[in-house]
């Protein structure tokens, strides 16, 4: 829906050649998120530049949560015993699982291939069905790259948890070298060093280049060899890397089943926000660049003007706030996740089983969730400023640190969302939490490309939230969006009470 839906809005968007090469210095501002635009006065440049990247890193995502949740996931479970109980190798049943992971990314490619292929029916279109084809290869690449890593590092690790947070981190410091390379002209070498820059160099619809495919592969099977290599030599629920070990002194203030959940979330807290701090500070060095960029682009200087934007670098920012958003609500998703897993796991059995009501532990889970939510916003404002003022950009800490707050909202209402839903269907939680900002990303980019269609921007969050400090925020529509979580929240709580505990 995503190439479909910019294939058939460029015509529309810019009807002349004059007006593509004008928008082209636009685009080159945002080459840190998206990559540098190549060819991007054509349709076909300018599709794979919008798309690759964004749904490269969604399938990454996907695939790092996969991997790790169908190989050390179910170990952790126990379901693995009883396979292994029967005529099955540990070797055999990594295997197999390897197969069905690569039999579900098939599917994927298939039916990312059928909508390439029918994207060449529409007028413009100029590119080959070869094309096509490599160009919906491009757009999987990101979720089998990432599931191989996933299926690798849940042999080393002690936890799912561990395993996800390590491949997590893989894919941060992978993205932060692509965005490395296309933030200074000279340091295009640093694409050959990550997953992202091989995507991004392939260019399947413009000059394509099939030798970026080669690292794609080698790194793929060299992560299944490994994982295969080592499911065959460890023990079962055995791992390279050890389970933090518990401290005597940490009875002192673990005192009840919020302080205990504290203390389980703490590292992968931890992980996020530092990864947060990171990708702000680095967002915010490149603001004097990118907004010289958006200030020579006579268009994109009446765009502003209409907004009420004076300065190019505060429009930067707030795109740059847009990612921050995003990355907040998929926290809010994984911490929501790990909701439902403390209940699925029967771990949850140890606490009810005491004087423990329900709706404490989980309310406590839930003003935890909200806390590093809520503390990820101010770091990200906090990190933009230090990176900018590196710069001598000149934008107040006070109105960034209002722009971090103001891009926490979403994540509550994921929040709020995955409550309602543990309450009336459990098994729907990661599906729902994950799928709310996936769904809204997907909307606001397509949505930005159609005219005259703006109920269908409407049902995305990120629709709902103003990109501080681009424009001020608006406390009110944010405040709306809190109390819908609330309700969410009490109406979920209230179902989950009087529900038995589900395990499946």
């Amino acid at each position: 829906m995503f190439v479909l839906a910019t294939v058939a809005a460029f015509p529309v968007a810019f009807p002349t050649f004059a007006e593509r090469v004008k928008a082209v210095a636009t685009l080159q501002s945002f080459a840190i998120l998206l990559g540098q635009p190549y060819h991007a006065e054509t349709l076909a440049g300018f599709t794979q530049w919008r798309v690759t990247t964004a749904i490269a890193l969604m399938g990454a995502i996907w695939g790092l949560l996969t991997g790790t949740g169908l190989l050390r996931g179910e170990e952790d479970a126990g379901r693995w015993e009883i396979l292994l109980a029967g005529p099955v190798t540990k070797a055999r049943a990594t295997g197999e699982t390897l197969v069905g992971l690569g039999a579900a990314l098939i599917v994927m490619y298939v039916a990312t291939a059928l909508g390439t292929i029918g994207s060449m029916r529409l007028p413009g279109v100029h590119y080959s069905a070869l094309a096509a084809l490599a160009f919906a290869a491009t757009l999987v690449s990101g979720a089998a790259i990432f599931v191989a890593v996933g299926a690798l590092v849940s042999q080393i690790s002690a936890t799912r948890g561990q395993a996800a947070t390590l491949a997590a981190g893989i894919m941060g410091v992978a993205f932060l070298l692509r965005m490395a390379a296309d933030s200074k002209k000279g340091w295009e070498g640093l694409l050959w060093l990550t997953p992202f820059g091989w995507i991004e160099k392939v260019r399947p619809l413009r000059d394509i280049d099939v030798l970026a495919f080669l690292p794609m592969v080698a790194l793929v099977v060299a992560c299944v060899v490994a994982t295969m290599a080592l499911a065959s030599m460890r023990d079962l629920g055995g791992s390279v890397l050890r389970e933090g070990e518990g401290s005597p002194r940490v009875g002192g203030w673990v005192i009840g089943p919020t302080t205990l959940a504290l203390r389980l979330v703490r590292g992968t807290a931890i992980a996020w926000l530092v990864g947060i701090a990171i990708f702000s500070f680095f967002s915010g060095a490149v603001t004097r660049s990118a907004s010289a960029l958006l200030a020579d682009s006579p268009g994109f200087a009446q765009v502003l003007g209409r907004l009420g934007v004076r300065a190019a670098s505060e429009a930067y920012l707030g795109i740059t706030f847009f990612m921050a958003v995003l990355v907040l609500a998929v926290l809010a998703a994984g911490m929501m996740s790990a909701v439902r897993d403390e209940e699925a796991s029967g771990r949850l059995d140890n606490l009810i089983v005491r004087p423990t009501p329900r709706v404490v532990w989980l309310f406590g889970r839930v003003a935890i969730a909200c806390l590093v939510v809520l503390l990820g916003g101010v770091i990200a404002g906090a990190a933009t400023w230090a990176g900018s003022e590196s710069q001598h950009v000149g934008v107040p800490l006070d109105k960034l640190l209002q722009a971090g707050v103001n891009a926490t909202p979403p994540a509550i209402v994921v929040i709020g969302a995955a409550v309602f839903v543990l309450g009336v269907g459990p098994r729907l939680v990661s599906a729902v939490a994950y799928g709310i900002p996936a769904y809204s990303f997907v909307v606001e980019l397509v949505g930005s490309l159609v005219k005259g269609q703006d109920w269908i921007r409407d049902t995305s969050l990120l629709h709902h939230i103003e990109l501080a400090p681009a424009a001020k925020p608006d406390w009110g529509q944010d405040l709306v969006l809190v109390l819908i979580a609330a309700a969410l929240a009490v109406a979920g709580a209230i179902a989950f009470q009087l529900r038995d505990v589900s395990y499946a």
